[in-house]
């Protein structure tokens, strides 16, 4: 039986280390993958998540040596920096507000549904510094959607967490108590060919059934 081809994508993609300079993605290509993230699931629909496109090659270079010199940084087609914000998410908040607005018209639903949200950041324990720790999760779920997307199209990708993340945030002139950055992706072309083989733990030791 032919093999699924969301299977085969997944089976394509891997972290590219070493990117093809030569090669670069297609516009129309790469906005597909940045639709990709769009589309990404959220907790609570807060959509906590904001992308750089980094295509700035002097900054590129001084990103490096604050990402472990590693090449993707500057050998990638387009290398996305994930920022997930952290103040406007503390409830109640005019961002917090904006976005149930969108989908809850009626007041006493509205004003339900922020409470709600309040009371979920409290429980858990999200108000203080613990919240980065969510936002993130989101950036990782947008990230994945967009690796995933990236493959199915043939184009290559690598998440990077190797990187000083103060350091990162001072280059870019980022104030933490609004936003931190927490991921960042390179996409482009392989330049070598993927190895052959994909090590994975067996589906049955991943997964039981109750």
């Amino acid at each position: 039986m032919e093999e699924n081809q969301f299977i085969q994508a997944m089976n394509f993609r891997h972290a590219c280390k070493a990117f093809d300079t030569n090669k670069q993605i297609p516009k129309e290509d790469f906005e597909v993958i940045l639709r990709s993230g769009q589309l990404s699931p959220s907790s609570l629909g807060l959509e906590p998540t904001r992308m750089v496109v980094v295509r700035n090659k002097g900054l590129r270079e001084a990103m490096k040596p604050l990402c472990w010199n590693q090449d993707q940084i500057t050998s990638a087609s387009e290398l996305v920096v994930f920022k997930s914000l952290i103040a406007p998410l503390r409830a109640p908040s005019n961002y917090v507000r904006r976005l149930v607005s969108r989908k809850m018209a009626q007041k006493e639903k509205f004003e339900a549904y922020c409470q709600r949200i309040e009371g979920f950041l409290r429980d858990n324990d999200l108000l203080g510094e613990n919240m980065i720790h969510w936002t993130a999760r989101q950036a990782y779920l947008m990230a994945s959607s967009m690796m995933n997307c990236a493959a199915f199209m043939g184009i290559d990708s690598c998440p990077i967490e190797g990187f000083e993340q103060r350091k990162l945030e001072e280059l870019f002139a980022i104030d933490r108590g609004l936003e931190q950055i927490v991921l960042l992706v390179a996409f482009g072309y392989r330049l070598h060919p993927q190895p052959a083989e994909k090590y994975r733990l067996d589906i049955h030791e991943l997964v039981t059934y109750q």
